[in-house]
Order: C-alpha cells, then structure tokens, then sequence
C-alpha cells in the first residue's frame, strides 16, 4: 500500500513540477528549478513538524506526501544538470551563484518550515 502512496503523490509532485517549470520562463539563470527546490523545502518543513502526531498514524500519508510528493516535485537532477550545462557553456559565475543560492535558499526555507510546523504542531 505504501508503494501506491508513493506513486500517487509521485505523479502530482511530478505533473506540478512541470506546470510550474512551464510557467516561469528560464533564461539563462534557472529561475524555475530555485523556485521549485526552495519551495519545496518550504513544504517539507512544514509537512514534517505540523502534521508529525497525524504521521505517526498514518505513515502511508506521511510517505505519500514527502518521499512521493515532495520529492518528485523537487529536483536535485535538474539542479545537477543545469550546473553541468551552465558550465559547458561557460557561465561559470552563474552556475556557481545558482548553487549556492540553492543550498542558501534550500537551508533558509526548510527552516522557516520547520519552524513554522513546531509552532502549530
């Protein structure tokens, strides 16, 4: 049962991540794939605290939303590729701005999350 969970959230994280990769227009900076992993982040910070008694119950739930949802909607392949690409390229400043920004903006919104759930929860 678990394995559906996953599937299902997998198939809306994923439908998501295109429909919002397909709205924000990318130019040479991947503005889209940033949004997409700090948001993310964003939720599962909130998900993992806020909801953490109802996981307990409902671990499906928990995997559904997290391991399927969540983690096809972010995307550290993308991230990965669109350095590589940036690099062949030669745009080694903003392929460098791009990663730390992620991780900047990644560790600043996953706690933003955790702290916004732990003080709902």
């Amino acid at each position: 049962m678990v394995y559906l969970a996953i599937f299902i959230g997998g198939a809306f994280g994923g439908g998501l991540r295109y429909l919002t990769s397909v709205m924000i227009h990318n130019t040479t900076f991947p503005l889209s794939t940033i949004i997409i992993n700090v948001l993310g982040a964003l939720l599962m910070g909130v998900v993992t605290t806020y909801f953490i008694s109802y996981f307990k119950t409902h671990p499906n739930i928990k995997k559904m939303i997290t391991t399927g949802f969540i983690g096809a909607f972010t995307t550290y392949s993308s991230l990965s590729l669109e350095t590589v690409v940036l690099l062949k390229n030669g745009h080694i400043i903003i392929a460098s701005l791009y990663l730390i920004l992620s991780m900047i903006f990644g560790f600043i919104f996953i706690a933003i999350g955790y702290k916004k759930g732990t003080n709902h929860s």
